[in-house]
């Protein structure tokens, strides 16, 4: 490194993700100096000339608590930047010692960070990497370094593949945005714009961290797994973490922790606000007072601490006055909607009902059950509110589709009338809650759809965000014959059938032809292609088949990244391509876009068992139960982890509910075989196996799958005296 022209190294530092760090004296000025060489593998296709240019715009900072960059420049090819060398240790250093930290200390730094913080965004800058490896302790005092280095180092790259510079850069190397897995918000973590409210993200990690004695996610320890949890898991309260800690601090640190960066404090500045004059909680007592010469003394001490407490609690009070408490969950099922026209009609409300329950489910605060479990009740006669109570749901939305042609056909005519009609029934009174008539022209059916989303949610008291808002009212295609044929694919879809499937092909492909930017039809065209073999398609090669999935979903996703059907169809080919690192990625996506998504939840649980980490996979596999709780091969998953996890018992247990769902699909029997063999009792397993061979599956694959050798060995023996062996389709979807 070409440095010593202007700097005497001592020694190394060490370094993070980002750079080696070295310890020297600047010739010119004899003082000590921090000098960080960006990593090699980050300074590719990176300009250190616009790097240096780039790092001018941190080097203004001027603040207490920000350690200011001091130069920057080239050293051997590879960019780099000088700071003061401060003297103490870095706040990582200080947890090692182990457990929380006292509140009063812990909010001394967290309050200094903040100041940091208020300071640097009202530049301009956003650090990106908050962590306790960027904090240092020295004098009494925090300071924060390396602010505004990420966004020089995505802002100053060449290479195409770096993405935008406000945070679609995927420079660390795990292969992520920039910044540290554990401390990275969603947004940054999905490569979205990123903003001054990633570091209140980051920032209310490290406050949890340093109060809870333990990583708000401590339970995982990958980097795949932290972004995971980021996406999709909410920690645990924090005031259940530490006894005795005010509850305005912990309704702060829990507030930056919110996924949607608009339910985060709107700035650093409310941070140092709500940790001034933070007092003792009650499991840590102060001193005593001592008696002083005179008892006026003593009195206007008593009289000062209790003013203090006042003051706060007023504080603490103004402070979450002025933010919106997170609302409870509302639990919604949309009951599908009456078809009032021609039976030839009826897929159209059934697609109106589906994209309903896709608009809701992407409202905060709400959550859809049942998406594919209530397509069972048409035509039952069942009242919704019997159908919501059946599902556990609290409340129900049901209405009615009439088609009121004014000539020509449903798909063609762009005249055409619709008539809408849904009705808001809470559950638990029977009252109805909001409804009322929509009858547009066909071509503005979409916008009656994200009008239905907006009312129901303001019925059930839920304010929606200007960007909720916006995303309701995105059109998924403008061509009413390309959302026509759609529709009409996916209700052939949910019916599956190999005959079935052919058709959704060709209806998806229609809608793609009116309109090869519709997302919603490539995901759709995706899903049909990874069922075809699944179905005993043999006209097109297995590799093929799944080639094409795949490229329908990445085209789905190029197309909006933000439609979990698109991400969940990724997931899926990637999955049966065997790409499981990046199937999960995919599948983590979709589960945080739309955690009501059952098919999403159960493609992670399908992804995390290949990967072998059959403890992560119960979750998810549990949770796409309980969203719907009546499609069988839900359970079928489940019963395939129990038999995984050693659960026999509960694996024919879970199984038989599949079964009573759909008995005749024999595929479901297998797994129920695979728990008998495992038990021992390979009479009934045989026996099982090979009378539904003929229809799905090969028993000798089955009895391959037995743990318990002697068990595994007699199943094969008698296999052979049998010589059974048709094909088994790898998974059932």
């Amino acid at each position: 490194m070409d440095l010593a022209d202007r700097y005497c190294l001592e020694r190394e530092l060490g370094g993070g993700g980002m750079s080696r760090v070295f310890l020297g004296q600047e010739t010119s000025l004899g003082r000590a100096v921090v000098i960080k060489v960006i990593a090699p593998e980050l300074a590719q296709g990176v300009s250190a000339e616009r790097f240096a240019r780039e790092v001018r715009l941190a080097a203004r900072l001027q603040q207490a608590n920000i350690v200011p960059v001091l130069a920057a420049g080239d050293a051997g090819g590879l960019p780099y930047y000088t700071m003061p060398f401060v003297r103490g240790e870095s706040l990582r250093a200080h947890l090692a010692t182990g457990g929380a930290l006292p509140v009063a200390e812990a909010a001394s730094i967290l309050r200094d960070v903040a100041r940091a913080l208020s300071y640097a965004h009202g530049e301009g800058v956003v650090h990106r990497d908050i962590k306790p490896e960027n904090i240092l302790l020295s004098g009494g005092a925090a300071v924060v370094t390396d602010f505004g280095i990420a966004k020089a180092l995505s802002a100053s790259r060449t290479q195409g593949e770096g993405g935008p510079a406000e945070g679609g850069i995927t420079l660390t190397q795990v292969g992520g945005s920039i910044g540290t897995p554990g401390y990275m918000a969603p947004e940054q973590v999905l490569g979205s714009a990123v903003d001054h409210r990633a570091d209140l993200y980051a920032w209310g990690i490290v406050a949890y961290e340093l109060l809870a004695g333990a990583h708000p996610f401590s339970g995982r320890t990958t980097a795949q797994q932290l972004i995971a949890a980021h996406l999709a898991e909410t920690p645990a309260p924090l005031r259940t973490m530490k006894a005795g800690l005010p509850r305005a601090v912990a309704d702060l640190v829990m507030q930056c922790l919110e996924k949607d960066p608009a339910r985060r404090p709107p700035g650093a500045e409310v941070l140092v606000a709500g940790l001034s004059g933070t007092v003792t909680p009650s499991d840590e007592r102060p001193a005593p007072l001592r008696r002083s010469s005179g008892g006026a003394t003593i009195r206007m001490r008593v009289v000062a601490v209790s003013l203090a407490i006042i003051a706060l609690a007023g504080a603490a009070y103004a402070w979450t006055s002025r933010f919106p408490r997170p609302t409870a969950v509302r639990t919604v099922v949309v009951v599908p909607f009456d078809n009032l026209g021609a039976a030839a009609d009826a897929y159209f409300a059934d697609g109106v009902t589906e994209e309903i329950a896709s608009q809701l489910a992407r409202i905060e605060g709400m959550q859809v059950l049942a998406r594919a479990s209530v397509l069972r009740f048409r035509g039952s006669g069942k009242a919704p509110q019997e159908i919501a109570r059946e599902l556990g749901a609290t409340y129900a939305l049901s209405g009615t589709v009439r088609w009121a042609r004014t000539g020509g056909t449903a798909a063609a005519d762009g005249e055409t009338m619709v008539r809408i009609v849904p009705a808001l029934i809470q559950v638990s009174t029977g009252e109805q809650l909001w409804g009322e008539p929509y009858q547009r022209r066909l071509t503005d059916v979409f916008s009656v759809q994200a009008e239905v989303a907006e009312r129901v949610a303001s019925a059930l008291s839920i304010t929606l965000g200007s960007a909720e808002r916006a995303a309701l009212r995105r059109p998924d295609s403008r061509d009413p014959e390309a959302r026509n044929a759609q529709l009409l694919g996916r209700q052939l879809l949910n019916q599956r059938g190999l005959g079935n499937l052919r058709r959704v092909v060709t209806e998806f492909r229609r809608a793609i032809a009116r309109d090869s930017s519709y997302a919603r039809a490539w995901a759709g065209y995706s899903e049909a292609y990874g069922f075809l073999p699944v179905y005993g398609d043999t006209t097109v090669s297995l590799p093929a088949l799944r080639a094409e999935a795949e490229r329908a979903a990445r085209r789905a996703v190029a197309l909006d990244s933000q439609l979990a059907d698109a991400q969940t169809a990724l997931a899926t080919a990637l999955d049966y391509q065997f790409e499981f690192r990046e199937a999960l990625q995919a599948a983590d996506r979709a589960v945080a876009l739309d955690p009501s998504n059952a098919p999403a939840h159960k493609e992670r649980g399908d992804i995390l068992m290949s990967l072998g980490r059959v403890a992560e996979a119960e979750a998810p596999f549990r949770r796409a139960s309980e969203l719907d709780p009546l499609v069988p091969v839900n359970h079928v998953e489940m019963g395939v982890w129990f038999i995984a996890s050693g659960q026999p018992d509960s694996a024919r247990r879970a199984v038989d509910r599949a079964i009573e769902l759909d008995p005749s699909n024999g595929f479901w029997q297998f797994p129920r075989q695979l728990a008998a063999a495992q038990q021992g009792r390979i009479e009934d397993a045989v026996d099982a196996c090979t009378r539904f061979s003929g229809r799905a599956g090969t028993c000798r694959d089955l009895w391959t799958g037995v743990r318990v050798p002697a068990n595994r060995a007699r199943g094969l023996a008698v296999l052979d005296s049998l010589g059974r062996s048709p094909p088994l389709p790898r998974r059932s979807r």
